[in-house]
């Protein structure tokens, strides 16, 4: 049997947020026909060992512990999950009780991501973020933890509106405090055609939000956490394998509206229109990805990694020797002290880490 990861997109919310560009909406008058339409595509998958399930949106939460159960029940049904298979669900605060994250503990779902985003009221007003307030935030990952959850991941933003040095501080200090096993700590990205884009507002300058992202690693460096992605910091043992997958460009099947798969070189993308997804309609967008535009991903993937890039993996997948290929870029950023060189690896410093997006496209 082959192995994957198996991505599950459930695209309903409470309330859409006003930095949010992804494939959600807060009607969940489809969720029935939208969870028998998961299920009827998870059955017609090949059978395979799945590494890892990720429930993510939107808002899983949002529509109940039961129907998550049936989905992950048909996923059981059809991959073989192996006894330490990381199995997760997103969540908001607000969203959920104790009682449901109890189910979803009971049926085998192992770790919880919360979009807790910032301890500071205004900064929640501020992305348009109505649907919670910071309790909530506590609240809920008190109960994740009564409920049995030991592997809990919490989302942090930076460069928000009116947000400065101190506030972040002050949320890395709640983050810290309760104490989860991951972190994620994403920049703001005003992305257009939402409704943050189109109010334009002031945003931190740039040398702003370097300082935050220095501030960022330094705090979760101090409290233990690594790390091991841009974005992303753990405790040691607890890296997100789901995401560790892509970013190592391995395979992986997505189910639902605008959800991706990747199988060898060939990836499909699900349209994000619902009427289509329900009526049966296989993935509308099939690329099939020749040596060049692989080799471009695999860099700028694995370059996102605090790991970077193995030179002998890089040589056994590409029978391209990395050194040759990109030695002027490898000079330039060691050089800047963006990037680090050894006989195996190339990787990004911290330095290099925050103007990745300038490196990468360098290389690719």
């Amino acid at each position: 049997m082959s192995d994957t990861a198996v991505y599950i997109h459930i695209p309903y919310c409470k309330s859409k947020c006003g930095y949010c560009d992804f494939c959600s909406s807060p009607d969940t008058s489809t969720a029935d026909e939208y969870t028998a339409e998961l299920i009827r595509r998870i059955k017609l998958c090949e059978p395979g060992n799945a590494a890892s399930v990720y429930f993510g949106g939107g808002t899983p939460s949002y529509i109940g512990a039961k129907r998550l159960i049936r989905v992950l029940e048909a996923v059981a049904s059809r991959f073989h999950l192996s006894s330490n298979c990381e199995i997760t669900a997103e969540c908001n605060p607000g969203t959920t009780d104790e009682g449901e994250l109890r189910e979803l503990r009971l049926a085998g779902f192992n770790r919880i991501s919360a979009g807790i985003q910032t301890a500071v009221s205004e900064e929640l007003a501020a992305l348009g973020r109505t649907s919670h307030t910071v309790e909530d935030g506590e609240r809920l990952f008190a109960s994740a933890r009564r409920a049995g959850f030991d592997n809990i991941n919490l989302d942090l933003m930076y460069g928000i509106p009116g947000q400065s040095a101190e506030s972040l501080d002050k949320s890395l200090s709640f983050v810290t405090g309760l104490g989860p096993e991951h972190v994620s700590a994403y920049a703001l990205r005003l992305e257009e055609g939402t409704p943050l884009y189109r109010e334009a507002p002031r945003l931190p300058d740039d040398d702003t939000v370097a300082d935050m992202y220095e501030l960022i690693n330094s705090r979760l460096r101090g409290a233990g956490y690594v790390r091991y992605e841009i974005s992303n910091f753990a405790k040691p043992g607890y890296e997100s394998r789901h995401n560790l997958r892509y970013w190592r460009g391995g395979d992986y099947i997505g189910i639902g509206v605008s959800a991706a798969s990747l199988s060898g070189n060939v990836r499909y993308v699900q349209s994000p229109d619902m009427e289509k997804f329900l009526s049966h309609i296989p993935p509308d967008t099939v690329e099939t990805l020749d040596g060049a535009a692989r080799l471009e991903e695999y860099v700028m993937l694995r370059l996102r990694l605090a790991e970077g890039i193995d030179k002998k993996d890089f040589e056994i997948r590409f029978g391209r020797n990395f050194e040759a290929e990109y030695g002027k870029q490898i000079k330039k950023y060691v050089n800047g002290g963006f990037a680090a060189d050894t006989a195996e690896r190339f990787y990004l410093t911290d330095k290099g880490a925050f103007v990745s997006n300038t490196v990468i496209a360098d290389f690719i």
